[in-house]
């Protein structure tokens, strides 16, 4: 083989790298709801329509007037407001084009730490088997601004480490719009603490000698953990006073940042994201990511920042604790991993050298690009292909949502107080305004610990305390069915009214609603009320506008 075949071509780096934006693209560009969106939007609206913040309940029938912290209110007039000017298509572009934001911005980042050949490289590849982990954070949610605001976050983290003083201004002012926005904040604050604690006890570092059995290294002579530069322990220290001060002011005061922790602390494992991660199919890139960045610091001899290597630890520790918390992790490693990464993938290519032999062909170097190339235009493809019905705007997933049972409510207004299904209650709140929910996913920013119990406890089939949750208050149920509420409502002597694969309503007294006297009950759909995707809702809820109902 001469030097001409080996000689490397740029077509293959470019083949990669446009394989794995074709995949981004196909991950970011995902238009299903989130069973949240509705209430988002709705509360939005509602305060770009009264001018202020509710601090009451105004929704549900359970809750009976509590208060409510509705701690994401910059999120929400965002999400309104975007909804307004441009309905669903608006929403999809706000988190299209979020994740394009905050993927740039960790780019930029992590060039600047390193601007070593193949870099380029090491990012894109850590970024294609972080992007499944990653994309999970930006469906169309006031999480979205927790991703931004991380990035944001590591970045002036670095500067204040390497001794600018501008972020002492700019974390607070950010940690102030997070709070605001998203309960991530609580994240960022649990860093700025964490790199306090471990700068301030830099001289305690070096002396990890159990690091030695994996990374090869005479720690006398070559400490793991560089010495963060002089002053920026009290920097660091400084900056977690003040952001957490910043985080103090919100509409409710302390109390919400007392509330954001408490609320952490309260197990929901009814709710699939607040899970530990499962080691799984879906899962194994993360793993897989998980431990290869792990072996990355082990190995790299590159100089490692104390309180980088403690961030990582806390957002992976977060990251196997709660399924939510896995993009935190993958794109804080996306932005402090690469370097190091690059230096392991070094030391590993003296180990398979005839494997590199081999890709210098001019013929494999060819095939792998086609190959490439052929993936990039399916995933391309794929985001404008079935399931999606409307690409470039928010769909709704009808096997997962009751739109039919809701057309059905529409049609047929049964009004009064509704026993919902969790996943469901904002959806409903949107369409139904003539019908006060049980129980949405707002969850306890609003809800007493023991209303959320007993919601748990009715889903299962379990009757619950009619102190807490009295069935005879409610008049309409919407729940899945065949499901444990359903069951146990029908043995009540509630009436089926209507059903679907899907779900189910029912009243407790049929003889309220005359119109039902002229139905053959129950009113049966099949398989074609949950078929394929409807749109988001172009118009407002009647329910944005407090004075029009």
């Amino acid at each position: 083989m001469n030097s001409a075949e080996r000689k490397p071509i740029p077509l293959l780096p470019l083949a990669f790298v446009a394989a794995v934006v074709a995949f981004a693209w196909w991950r970011f560009s995902d238009n299903t709801v989130d069973n949240d969106l509705w209430g988002h939007v709705l509360y939005g609206q509602r305060m770009i329509a009264l001018g202020h913040v509710e601090a009451v309940d105004p929704f549900s029938w359970t809750a009976g007037g509590s208060a409510w912290i509705n701690h994401e209110v910059l999120a929400e007039v965002v999400l309104g407001a975007v909804h307004q000017l441009a309905g669903g298509t608006g929403l999809w572009l706000l988190s299209v084009g979020t994740a394009v934001l905050t993927i740039v911005l960790a780019w930029r980042e992590a060039r600047r730490e390193c601007h070593e050949p193949g870099h380029g490289l090491t990012f894109a590849a850590l970024f294609a088997v972080s992007t499944n982990g990653i994309a999970t954070g930006f469906s169309a949610r006031p999480q979205l601004f927790t991703m931004v605001a991380l990035v944001v976050l590591l970045t002036e983290m670095r500067r204040l480490s390497a001794g600018s003083r501008s972020p002492l201004i700019v974390l607070p002012l950010l940690c102030w719009v997070w709070i605001n926005t998203h309960g991530g904040v609580l994240a960022g604050l649990l860093l700025l603490a964490v790199a306090a604690l471990v700068t301030l006890g830099h001289r305690l570092t070096p002396h990890f000698r159990f690091l030695a059995f994996f990374s090869r290294r005479n720690f006398d002579e070559d400490p793991y953990f560089a010495t963060p530069r002089r002053g920026s322990g009290p920097a660091f220290l400084t900056a977690t006073v003040l952001a957490l001060l910043a985080a103090c002011i919100t509409p409710w005061g302390p109390a919400s940042l007392r509330w954001l922790v408490a609320s952490v602390s309260y197990l929901r494992p009814e709710i699939t994201e607040w899970r530990p991660t499962p080691v799984d199919f879906a899962y194994l890139p993360f793993w897989f990511t998980a431990a290869a960045s792990v072996a990355a610091w082990l190995w790299s001899r590159r100089p490692h920042r104390a309180w980088e290597a403690a961030a990582l630890a806390v957002l992976l520790a977060m990251a196997i604790r709660h399924e939510r918390h896995v993009p935190l992790f993958c794109l804080a490693n996306l932005v402090l991993t690469p370097p190091h990464l690059l230096e392991c993938l070094r030391s590993l290519a003296g180990s398979v050298p005839d494997l590199l032999e081999r890709m210098r062909s001019l013929r494999t170097q060819l095939t792998l690009s086609v190959l490439l190339g052929l993936a990039a235009i399916a995933a391309v493809t794929a985001s404008f292909w079935a399931p999606r019905e409307e690409p470039w705007t928010m769909e709704v997933e009808r096997d997962q949502y009751p739109c039919a049972a809701l057309n059905f409510l529409g049609d047929h207004p049964l009004d009064g107080n509704l026993l919902v299904f969790f996943d469901w209650g904002q959806q409903a709140m949107w369409e139904l305004p003539r019908n006060p929910v049980s129980f949405d996913g707002r969850l306890d920013t609003v809800y007493p610990h023991d209303v959320i119990e007993a919601h748990w406890q009715f889903y299962r089939g379990d009757t619950p305390d009619p102190a807490v949750l009295d069935l005879n208050r409610a008049d309409v149920a919407l729940l899945p069915t065949n499901r444990g509420g359903m069951i146990l409502l029908r043995r009540l002597g509630w009436t089926l009214v209507y059903t679907d694969p899907l779900a189910s309503i029912l009243v407790r007294r049929a003889d309220q609603y005359p119109d039902l006297a002229t139905m053959t009950l129950p009113i049966r759909a099949g398989a074609e009320a949950v078929a394929g995707r409807e749109t988001f809702p172009a118009e407002p809820s009647a329910r944005a506008n407090p004075g029009s109902l």
